[in-house]
């Protein structure tokens, strides 16, 4: 079962930027709390440099695969070949 996108709205990079953010959040924080422990010095953990290092990361990973997928709609565009699965029907 597929879940059809509209991946042209800016809804849908939006949320796949807050998607990242939140994942890549999660693992900073986990990584810092594993590091502190491992350590065990008195280290005081910035909430603001995680967020801020998340937030890059989210940043480049989006305009990547939104870089990607232009061009990758730019080159259906200009080849536009059938590609369905079954070929069966075919005429």
């Amino acid at each position: 079962m597929k879940i059809a996108l509209d991946r042209s709205s800016w809804r849908f990079w939006l949320f796949y930027f807050l998607l990242h953010f939140s994942l890549l959040l999660v693992v900073l924080l986990l990584f810092k709390w594993l590091w502190m422990t491992m350590h065990s010095r008195s280290y005081a953990m910035d909430l603001g440099e995680v967020c801020f290092e998340s937030a890059c990361y989210a940043l480049i990973l989006s305009i990547c695969k939104f870089i990607s997928y232009r061009i990758g709609k730019k080159r259906y565009e200009k080849n536009p070949v059938d590609r369905r699965r079954n070929n069966l029907f075919r005429e």
